[in-house]
């Protein structure tokens, strides 16, 4: 696990954010984790499923760029291409982290050896007098907010298993050469369940909020054949025939 250090106006005046760096970043990133308040726009351009998150077994979010790892379908030439840009790219290279100096409150922290900083070219995250940059003053305000919508995105998650609201699936891509992939652990709305809600249900889940975000992690699977057409046009890829989303069989339960 990179270990992060905590950002000092002091110690790190010099520091700049080198402006590629961001996107190629992106463009190796096949899933991009997501906060609830995202999912109603990232919706527009990505199929969004929920995983488990390998440190701690939580279910998060993440919108899916491409059916191969380290490949993003979403960026070309260096360019982020769709209007919506998640938090988690536009926070990047910095993170929030726990505080050195006290225990309960968060910080804006780095990992020093990543190559997305620079002491001689890019953005500057300081003035020469030490105060914060505009760009660093953006990025700040996003990962504040951050704590909240984890937390949302937290209670959402939790209240989608208390009322049985997720099925897990496996979605097999069908190439034309026969070959066919695997991608297993991803979880989506289970929509039997969802249509069976009583309205007092549906009324309380409206009243949170999180009717929204239900109706648009649905939707979102019809970008699968966006998905689908962005990586047939890239001529190095190999085909994709078709995509079959099957209820995983080891843990079907309805």
């Amino acid at each position: 696990m990179t270990q992060l250090i905590e950002l000092s106006s002091r110690i790190h005046q010099n520091l700049k954010v080198v402006p590629s760096a961001i996107n190629e970043f992106a463009s190796k990133q096949h899933v991009f984790s997501l906060n609830a308040v995202e999912i109603a726009q990232a919706a527009t351009c990505f199929p969004i499923f929920l995983s488990r998150n390998n440190i701690n077994g939580n279910l998060n979010f993440s919108a899916m760029t491409s059916f191969l790892t380290e490949q993003n379908l979403f960026v070309e030439s260096n360019q982020w291409l769709p209007v919506f840009q998640p938090s988690a790219l536009r926070t990047y290279p910095l993170y929030l982290m726990q505080s050195n100096k006290a225990d309960a409150q968060f910080t804006v922290g780095f990992d020093p050896q990543n190559t997305a900083f620079s002491e001689t070219e890019g953005k500057p995250l300081f003035s020469a007098e030490g105060v914060a940059s505009d760009h660093l003053t953006v990025v700040t305000k996003l990962l504040q907010t951050e704590l909240d919508n984890m937390r949302h995105s937290f209670h959402l998650v939790t209240k989608l298993e208390e009322l049985d609201l997720l099925k897990q699936i496996d979605l097999k891509v069908m190439f034309e050469n026969g070959h066919v992939n695997t991608i297993k652990g991803l979880f989506t709305i289970d929509e039997d369940q969802f249509k069976m809600l009583p309205a007092s249900t549906l009324a309380e889940l409206n009243s949170a909020g999180y009717l929204m975000p239900i109706h648009a992690l649905l939707m979102s699977i019809y970008q699968l054949n966006v998905l689908i057409n962005k990586h047939n046009a890239r001529p190095d890829n190999l085909v994709v025939k078709a995509i079959k989303m099957e209820v995983a069989k080891d843990v079907a339960h309805h």
